[in-house]
């Protein structure tokens, strides 16, 4: 567990948040955050102005995020890592699956694998640590 916060031990100072910085300014010109707000509705609705209304648009509606289709294939779950790899591949060239879906898939099994090995390689190292300490 990390160190608790004490009068001595406090998170370095980052400075002010940039909304912070930007409401500062409009305080020091005499405006406000609601009076920004219905600047921005205002200039939305001036025919000249293309940006702010695509802008304000963009916020009120915002476009659903894409999503990847759903994929339905054979794929080996119990099997060996590179023949998953292999199935994957197999989709690839018979169009199943998109390729750049199958590299994010690869990739993921590979992520797997690793972190296989990793969990792997921590638990002999904590039972030679234990061995050497004289537990059992």
């Amino acid at each position: 567990m990390g160190k608790q916060f004490t009068e001595d031990y406090q998170p370095k100072k980052r400075g002010k948040s940039a909304r912070t910085k930007f409401l500062e300014a409009l305080k020091k010109e005499g405006k406000s955050e609601d009076g920004f707000y219905q600047l921005c509705v205002k200039r939305a609705f001036d025919l000249e102005d293309n940006f702010a209304f695509k802008e304000l648009l963009a916020r009120l509606s915002p476009l659903a995020k894409a999503v990847a289709p759903t994929i339905n294939f054979e794929f080996p779950k119990k099997a060996k890592p590179h023949i998953q790899a292999e199935a994957v591949m197999a989709g690839i060239a018979e169009g199943i699956i998109p390729p750049d879906l199958g590299a994010q898939f690869i990739s993921s099994i590979k992520a797997m694998v690793d972190i296989e090995e990793n969990t792997d390689l921590k638990e002999r190292i904590e039972k030679l640590e234990a061995l050497l300490n004289g537990e059992s």
